[in-house]
């Protein structure tokens, strides 16, 4: 019998089927694999490999190689911070008018954050859709900072869906009292009006936490910026459409390292987490100036301990083309605007944050 061949060694193979083989790595495997030995490093370094891993992780929009990047390893190394922006989806936290209530309440929803990483100035773009009277303020006050995280925030839409609940149940025990006094059911009338009288007084509780406003502690208060800019693609007196830009946000590590180390807030935030705080047309409200602040805060994300904020955006965003949304914003109809607004109504919205990091 003739032995059987030694098994071909995939080195042995030459660079490029290698560079090929090097293609289904994510990029922090090809790294390491690079390191391995001189046939593969010769095989990582092919700029093929480094194109595929690219379109991968970026919108091809962005993959170009003159201006900023010679080589498409050197694009992926620095994450693209030239030509993609970071988005973190937010649709679901909103800011609430507090002088008003109910359905004909000023409310400003938050529709994203998006970071634009550049070497030279790094910003943080707001999405805002801000909808009321012809009273509604300008954007131009609003503030956004870091606070101490202190748990939730209420959850509106689960206090609603249980008021909705209550309520229903209020009517069907209006009509079995009704029903019961016609057949002259005494007792049952009797029980009915207890079981009327509990619906009543937690429909008043109900009431009373969704009026409850999201107040906040100057003592959690780490760091607050006002807008350094702003554009907006609708901007009428009842309705404000577009982003809010800040630049002077870091990332959470960097922040914390900045405050000496006997700021108490300092050390519960290293325990605890970190929360971005957003409020429309006025500072973050905090003690002594709450009182004075007409609009409610919204949290609009939680950076856990021991996470940053990059890590936060890489975990719970998506890379796009800069300007991406306000682009998109600007080519949607007044049709596809009401539609957006009335899928979530002023009153139903739920307010919780992204949950970042691990």
């Amino acid at each position: 019998m003739e032995a059987c061949a030694p098994p071909a060694s995939l080195l042995g193979l030459g660079s490029g089927p290698l560079s090929h083989v090097l293609r289904f790595l994510s990029v922090r495997d090809l790294q390491t694999a690079s390191q391995v030995c001189r046939a593969l490093h010769h095989a990582a370094r092919d700029d093929t490999v480094w194109h595929v891993k690219a379109l991968e992780l970026y919108p091809e929009g962005t993959v170009t190689l003159g201006e900023f990047y010679p080589t498409y390893q050197a694009l992926v190394r620095d994450d693209n911070r030239q030509q993609a922006t970071l988005l973190l989806d937010l649709a679901t936290v909103s800011c609430r008018e507090k002088a008003q209530q109910g359905p004909t309440a000023a409310e400003c929803v938050v529709l994203a954050l998006e970071w634009c990483r550049g070497a030279k100035r790094q910003t943080f773009r707001l999405y805002i859709d801000a909808r009321g009277g012809d009273s509604l303020q300008p954007p131009g006050e609003s503030s956004l900072g870091f606070l101490v995280h202190r748990g939730p925030p209420p959850d509106r839409h689960a206090l609603r869906q249980q008021l909705e609940a209550v309520t229903t149940r209020q009517q069907h025990l209006a009509r079995q009292i009704t029903e019961a006094r016609a057949e002259d059911r005494l007792r049952c009338v009797q029980g009915l009006h207890h079981a009327l009288a509990r619906c009543d007084t937690q429909s008043r509780q109900l009431t009373a936490e969704l009026a409850q406003h999201l107040e906040l502690s100057f003592a959690d208060l780490l760091t607050v910026v006002r807008p350094a800019g702003q554009q907006l693609v609708v901007d009428t007196p009842g309705h404000k459409l577009g982003w809010l830009e800040f630049d002077a946000l870091l990332e959470v590590s960097v922040l914390l390292g900045e405050l000496p180390d006997s700021y108490r807030s300092k050390r519960q935030a290293q325990q605890q987490g970190v929360d971005l705080c957003f409020c429309y047309a006025n500072p973050i409200p905090v003690m002594p100036l709450g009182s004075m602040v007409d609009w409610e805060p919204a949290i609009v994300a939680t950076v856990l301990p021991g996470s940053s904020l990059l890590e936060a955006f890489k975990s719970c965003g998506r890379y796009v083309q800069p300007g991406q949304l306000l682009k998109e914003l600007e080519c949607e109809g007044a049709a596809a605007r009401q539609q957006r607004w009335a899928e979530q109504s002023l009153t139903g919205r739920q307010p919780l944050p992204v949950q970042l990091g691990g």
